[in-house]
């Protein structure tokens, strides 16, 4: 009888752990929790916008236009994945400089996938977006 038990909790503990560390990895957020809550937005002197598909770049340094540009984020939804594939037709990198200090960078593709790079810790943070973000503003930058 003991030696069911132990065979019982030798095969449920582990599955377990597994799904407790499953739901902490693939937790849902939110662009506010992730980037905003990091710096304060009307800090943000400059945001340099650079097009993948031929790296041509663009610099914002107007006030109205860095809002206009970070708003289709705010309060955006997350989904943090590990190791996504994207086969992304486009992608943006957009650099958030405070003080002429490169703080935030990310990574849209396709409006899909968004990658969080923080400059200070030298880490990236991949997310799914859960929900459709406009891209208009930043495209019509480079027409």
């Amino acid at each position: 009888m003991k030696k069911r038990y132990k065979l019982l909790l030798g095969i449920l503990l582990p599955l377990l752990i597994l799904y407790i560390s499953t739901m902490l990895l693939t937790r849902d957020t939110d662009f506010t929790t992730e980037v905003t809550e990091r710096l304060e937005m009307e800090e943000i002197h400059e945001i340099e916008i650079i097009r993948s598909s031929d790296e041509k770049t663009v610099t914002i340094t107007d006030a109205a236009e860095i809002n206009q540009i970070m708003q289709p984020f705010k309060d955006l939804p997350l989904k943090k994945v590990w190791f996504s594939n994207s086969d992304s037709r486009e992608a943006y990198w957009l650099t958030l400089s405070i003080n002429d200090n490169r703080e935030i960078g990310l990574r849209l593709d396709d409006d899909q996938h968004l990658f969080v790079y923080l400059y200070e810790e030298n880490y990236m943070k991949d997310y799914k977006l859960t929900k459709d973000i406009d891209m208009t503003f930043i495209k019509q930058l480079f027409q």
